[in-house]
C-alpha cells in the first residue's frame, strides 16, 4: 500500500493530501510537485480502492482512517497537516475525531461536515443521478468527459478541464460507487466544536457540490478557523485554480511556524 503515494522534500513536517471521489493522488500534482516557499514535505496518497490500494469490503470511513494512520506511522513526522478535498476533507475530519493528537493542522477544501441521512430522499436521488450513467453502460472515461465540466467554474481553462477528465478517468466504477455510498453516511457536525488546532477552509465561489455559504457556516463552528473563498472557481480548486489554492496553502503553513 505504501507504494501508492508520491512525495516531495524530506522535512519532518508533513502535509498529507487526501483526494476526492473523482480523483486520485495525481489530482494533487500542482501541489506536490510545486516549488513552494515552505520547509514542509508534501505527500499525496490514494484512498482505499483508488490507484493500487485494495477496494474496501463495505462503505465506511474506517478503511480510510486506517489507511491514513498507516501512512502517518510510517513517516516518523514531527508535525502532520491534513489537506483533504471533498471526500478527503471528510476523511480528515473522521481521522481528527479518532486520532486528534496525531494532527497539527487541517485544511478542508470543497467539503462539508455532514451529508445527512443515508436513506434520506436527497441522498437517494443524489446516488441515483450519479449511478444512472453506469447502470446504462457508460464507462468512467466517458462519464468523466460528460461530467467534468459540472465540477468547474465558468472561467476554468481547457487545460484544467482536461486534467480533471484525466484523473477522473483513472478511477474505477467500483471505487466511485463505494465512495459515493460512503459519503452519504458522513456526519461530523457535532465534532466541529471540538476541533482545536489551526484550521483553514477553502471553497470555490461556484461550487455546487460544497457550496461556499455552507462552508462559511462550517468555518464559524470551528474555533479560530480561517475561511477563504476562491473567486470564479468550482469544486476542483486544487486543479482549476491551483495558484490561488497554493497561495493560501503556503500562508497557512507559514502561520504554523
Amino acid at each position: 500500500m505504501m507504494s501508492s503515494f508520491t512525495s516531495s522534500g524530506d522535512s519532518a513536517d508533513c502535509v498529507i493530501f487526501l483526494h476526492g471521489v473523482g480523483s486520485g493522488k495525481e489530482g494533487w500534482e500542482a501541489q506536490v510537485v510545486a516549488t513552494l516557499d515552505v520547509d514542509w514535505r508534501f505527500i499525496a496518497i490514494d484512498a482505499p480502492g483508488f490507484g493500487e490500494t485494495p477496494l474496501p469490503d463495505q462503505a465506511s470511513f474506517k478503511p480510510h482512517v486506517e489507511r491514513l494512520l498507516e501512512v502517518i506511522n510510517s513517516l516518523n513526522a514531527n508535525r502532520v497537516v491534513l489537506c483533504g478535498h471533498s471526500l478527503g476533507g471528510m476523511t480528515a475530519q473522521e481521522f481528527y475525531a479518532t486520532y486528534p493528537d496525531e494532527i497539527s493542522g487541517l485544511i478542508l477544501s470543497a467539503t462539508s461536515s455532514a451529508f445527512g441521512k443515508p436513506d434520506g430522499g436527497f441522498q437517494k436521488e443524489f446516488l441515483r443521478a450519479r449511478f444512472e450513467p453506469f447502470d446504462s453502460g457508460m464507462t468512467m472515461p466517458e462519464f468523466a468527459k460528460h461530467f467534468a465540466g459540472n465540477l468547474m467554474g465558468p472561467a476554468a481553462s481547457a487545460n484544467a478541464v482536461n486534467q480533471v477528465v484525466e484523473v477522473m478517468s483513472s478511477v474505477s466504477v467500483e471505487a466511485y460507487r463505494l465512495s459515493m455510498n460512503t459519503i452519504v453516511g458522513f456526519d461530523q457536525r457535532d465534532n466541529l466544536k471540538n476541533i482545536n488546532i489551526p484550521t483553514l477552509l477553502i471553497s470555490g465561489e461556484h461550487d455546487t457540490n460544497s457550496p461556499a455559504k455552507m462552508m462559511a457556516r462550517m468555518a464559524e463552528r470551528i474555533a479560530g478557523a480561517k475561511y477563504v473563498q476562491l473567486a470564479d472557481t468550482g469544486h476542483m480548486a486544487p486543479i482549476e485554480n491551483s495558484a490561488a489554492f497554493n497561495h493560501h496553502l503556503i500562508q497557512f503553513l507559514k502561520s504554523l511556524d
